[in-house]
């Protein structure tokens, strides 16, 4: 969507260099963007349909983008990557400002773990398609593919272990392929693109996914006023991060809200629609 004006920086926290945006009408109702590894980049154009009534903050989580790390070995903690957007909301909107969250896969979980660590900075959570192992019946064989995707990629290499990644998620393969056997990268993959999907899958997987759910703490923000909703795409089917949406709601006594699309039914580039999933998202959040 053109017209829309991000205003840039970048936030020092304990061991991170965070980069943000910042987009729409001083006083509107702050709306924050979450994802993991997703950044600004993937939620630019959903941003900018939210941004004409809207305060929109993006920002690069820890590691990712133009996020770096003092300690590139650091693991991916969503404890952490909660109390960096309490930071970052801080520091463009106050020490008081409640915002709304929409956190989408890794960034869900790290929207669940902001909900229950900063109740009094949440007005809503709306947490996509959290893809978490402990939410689920058979979580303990997922977190163990979960280990042999890492084990993988320490022995064969990356894309290799993107294919055993993409079957334990669930994704379909391209037709008259499969992802165990047919591990072949995308074209022209950039440099930034393997370093991000090599610590996605060696400092994020387990740590993210693995995450346990403080159901409690949740249920307390709810009762201090916050409201939490869980949602699944509807052509998402049976993949893992849709199960942990209706695992993480049946914790919580409730449905997943379900909306139009898959996982990342918002990305240009991956054939989201970005106005499409902003109408329904303004849905959700009234």
């Amino acid at each position: 969507m053109s017209g829309t004006t991000w205003t840039s920086g970048t936030l020092d926290v304990p061991g991170a260099h965070l980069h943000h945006e910042l987009a729409g009408p001083d006083g509107a109702p702050v709306v924050v963007l979450v994802g993991h590894p997703a950044g600004a980049d993937d939620f630019r154009d959903l941003g900018a349909h939210l941004a004409t009534d809207h305060r929109v903050l993006l920002h690069d989580p820890r590691g990712f983008g133009a996020s770096p790390l003092d300690d590139p070995d650091d693991d991916a903690d969503p404890d952490r990557l909660a109390d960096d957007v309490a930071a970052l909301l801080d520091a463009v909107a106050g020490p008081d400002a409640r915002a709304d969250v929409f956190g989408s896969s890794g960034g869900a979980v790290t929207g669940l773990a902001f909900a229950a660590r900063h109740p009094d900075r949440l007005r809503m959570l709306v947490a996509h398609e959290p893809p978490l192992f402990g939410a689920l019946p058979d979580g303990a064989e997922r977190r163990a593919d979960a280990e042999r995707v890492v084990t993988t990629l320490h022995a064969q290499g990356v894309w290799p272990a993107m294919g055993a990644f993409m079957a334990l998620a669930g994704f379909e393969a391209p037709e008259g392929s499969d992802h165990a056997t047919d591990p072949h990268p995308p074209a022209d993959p950039t440099d930034q693109h393997v370093v991000a999907m090599t610590r996605m899958l060696d400092k994020g997987l387990l740590t993210v996914c693995g995450y346990d759910v403080d159901v409690e703490g949740l249920r307390a923000a709810e009762a201090a006023g916050a409201r939490v909703v869980l949602a699944a795409g509807r052509e998402s089917g049976r993949q893992l991060a849709r199960r942990g949406a209706e695992g993480v709601a049946a914790l919580l006594d409730r449905e997943a809200a379900m909306v139009t699309g898959g996982h990342v039914d918002w990305v240009p580039w991956m054939g989201g629609d970005p106005e499409r999933f902003a109408r329904q998202l303004r849905a959700l959040l009234a």
